[in-house]
């Protein structure tokens, strides 16, 4: 049996284990250049080292920090462990767990473009658009506060990069292209929208399209008559995207605390009751005078 044949390509993989799917849950203005969002680093690489390494001096080879990568961009060589700046997403995680007996795993400071890796998988880095750690978005359980989808609205939520695999900015861009092609921009509050070049074509910037993440959440608003078109344009995207991807859809309940969900999507999508639910305690919400 020839080595190929047991070979399976990323795309190979995800078609025989990752399915978009369907989640039920109960985000201001945003204006500024990305070089103020992500820092006076991000307008040039900074220092000799453009990229997390590990010290080959000081390595011993014991390979501990090998586990810990989320996204395996750490091997052990004959004598020595390496990170693969490709597919390193600068997280952080090795070197925060402060496993290395030898210290050899060495912070840098990141310039641009490559600081974006920073910013979006390491949980400890805030985005300053956002003032918010990680992903850099509050996602559907603050919308009582936020109030960025209301009823008749679909709040639309998509994750690319988890689980296991991680994502490039070029799968982003394929997913806001289409989404914009369809007359739908993403939440001016995500932090995607600050990496938006073509505001025509929602395009990102060239430079960044490369750049792997553990992870980020693309949110836009849609209609409720847009059920149907909203499954179409993630049918097509299942075509499109190279890493794993997902779908979660968030509706206001009815005055009866019904949700349209199955009326608006069948009843073979996949809905996990309850995943999550406001109660209407968030602030700006009145209270009776006792």
């Amino acid at each position: 049996m020839a080595a190929s044949d047991n070979e399976i390509t990323r795309r190979c993989f995800l078609n025989k284990t990752a399915k978009t799917g369907l989640m039920m849950a109960s985000v201001w203005p945003l204006s500024v250049p990305v070089s103020a969002v992500y820092g006076a680093q991000s307008q040039k690489a900074s220092g000799p080292v453009p990229h997390r390494t590990i010290d080959q001096s000081l390595c011993i080879g014991c390979g501990s920090c090998v586990p810990l990568c989320p996204v395996g961009a750490i091997s052990l060589g004959d004598e020595t462990s390496s990170i693969d700046s490709h597919e390193c997403t600068e997280c952080g995680t090795c070197f925060r767990a402060e496993i290395c007996p030898a210290d050899a795993i060495k912070p840098v400071k990141l310039g641009w473009p490559r600081v974006i890796r920073e910013t979006f998988s390491n949980p400890w880095v805030e985005h300053e658009t956002t003032g918010i750690t990680g992903r850099g978005t509050e996602g559907i359980k603050t919308n009582d506060a936020q109030n960025r989808f209301k009823e008749g609205d679909l709040g639309v939520f998509i994750e690319v990069g988890r689980p296991v695999l991680g994502g490039r900015f070029s799968d982003v861009d394929r997913i806001v292209r289409r989404f914009k092609a369809h007359g739908y921009e993403v939440i001016p509050h995500n932090p995607i929208s600050a990496l938006i070049d073509d505001p025509k074509t929602g395009a990102l910037k060239p430079e960044i399209l490369e750049e792997k993440i553990i992870s980020c959440v693309i949110e836009f608003v849609l209609p409720d008559t847009a059920a149907d078109e909203l499954l179409t344009m993630v049918r097509a995207l299942s075509e499109e995207v190279e890493s794993v991807f997902s779908l979660s859809v968030a509706l206001r309940a009815d005055e009866q605390g019904q949700s349209p969900f199955e009326e608006l999507f069948g009843t073979d999508a996949f809905c996990l009751p309850n995943a999550k639910v406001n109660i209407g305690m968030a602030a700006g919400i009145g209270r009776e005078e006792a």
